[in-house]
């Protein structure tokens, strides 16, 4: 058999949020490409539709099992018992979010070999529940994929290569699925927000300042925000700032290539504003890119800081006058997925599955 061929294998997938949906393309393509079969599992994590029936159409995938996301424990178990009867030979996981805790327990219950997409990150916030499952993942996977050196380098640094043969740094599957245009010059004041994370979303009184502070650069900026459903659900507190639903992954694209700038607490949008060459405020303490931070590409701003809208404004003033930064290979080359079906054809033949 070829060393990198998966044919008959299938390989698992569980996901459940809409960065790992974008993250799934490539490797499914890719499994596909190698000969094997690809098995989605959709957990049911983002159960808006304004959250996931768009990206699932405009991706062309389909789940072969959705989940509810109703109780951890009725959800663990539906997995199971949904992926026994699929027989698949691996499974692979993506990211940090609950979906990929679940998918990681439902592969050891049943004895899977379990490959994570985007190993090694850290933010080095231990209150944050990424952060926990981050590492519980990576502690039991067979395949960690890195993104980024700085991850390789943690896993090594925790001892987490030890015993492990594939471990690497394949690339950034985002960047993989990131659709690459001429690079143009952001509209001077547009401005795209995301929000989303717990720790400002359900926080009422830093919501509120965050809401303020939006609010004032609304005045000489054109804040474009698409709403997430939790804020929606709290209610909408801005004075100054049109109401936006939340938008396919085609149009979000369409106004980050618009905007000048980008703010926001997402994880995803900070790589995918440096892939369309925008800066992006992100409205945390922590990053687990810290490589944008230091390249000059992402400002950490605490959203507790006084005077929040002062400090924006005169991030956006101190980019102007510096200009564009140097754009360095932080990623890999788009190629990751590839790389990924290549170690799972090689780690599956070692493991006779």
């Amino acid at each position: 058999m070829d060393a990198w061929t998966l044919a008959p294998r299938k390989i698992a997938h569980v996901v459940g949020a809409r960065p790992q949906f974008i993250k799934l393309k490539p490797l499914v393509a890719a499994v596909s490409e190698a000969g094997g079969q690809n098995w989605i599992a959709h957990t049911g994590q983002h159960f808006d539709s304004s959250m996931n029936d768009s990206f699932w159409q405009e991706l062309g995938l389909r789940p072969d099992y959705s989940g509810v996301w109703s109780d951890r424990i009725a959800d663990l178990t539906h997995l199971v018992d949904a992926l026994r009867e699929a027989q698949v030979d691996a499974l692979v996981v993506y990211g940090d979010t609950d979906s990929t805790l679940l998918g990681a327990k439902a592969a050891l219950e049943l004895g899977l070999p379990l490959a994570h997409a985007e190993a090694g990150l850290r933010s080095f916030n231990d209150a944050m529940p990424e952060e926990y499952n981050r590492v519980w993942v990576d502690q039991r996977a067979n395949w960690l994929w890195a993104p980024t050196l700085g991850a390789l380098r943690q896993l090594r640094k925790e001892g987490l290569d030890t015993g492990r043969p594939w471990v690497d740094r394949p690339g950034d599957l985002m960047l993989d699925a990131f659709p690459r245009h001429p690079y143009r010059p952001g509209e001077g004041n547009k401005v795209l927000v995301t929000l989303h994370r717990n720790t400002n979303i359900d926080n009422p009184g830093r919501l509120q300042r965050l809401e303020e502070a939006l609010d004032g650069l609304a005045r000489d900026f054109e804040v474009i925000w698409p709403r997430h459903p939790r804020h929606r659900a709290i209610g909408l507190g801005s004075k100054n700032i049109p109401d936006c639903q939340p938008m396919t992954r085609s149009a979000l694209l369409e106004v980050l290539y618009d905007a000048a700038w980008v703010i926001t607490d997402s994880g995803g949008l900070q790589k995918e504003a440096f892939f369309a060459g925008r800066r992006a405020v992100v409205l945390r303490s922590e990053t687990e890119w810290a490589e944008l931070v230091e390249s000059g590409w992402t400002a950490l701003i605490n959203p507790d800081l006084p005077d929040l809208e002062s400090v924006i404004r005169a991030q956006f003033a101190s980019w102007q006058e510096l200009g564009t930064p140097a754009v360095p290979e932080l990623y890999g080359d788009g190629r990751s997925a590839v790389r990924m079906a290549e170690s799972l054809a090689a780690g599956l033949r070692i493991l006779n599955r």
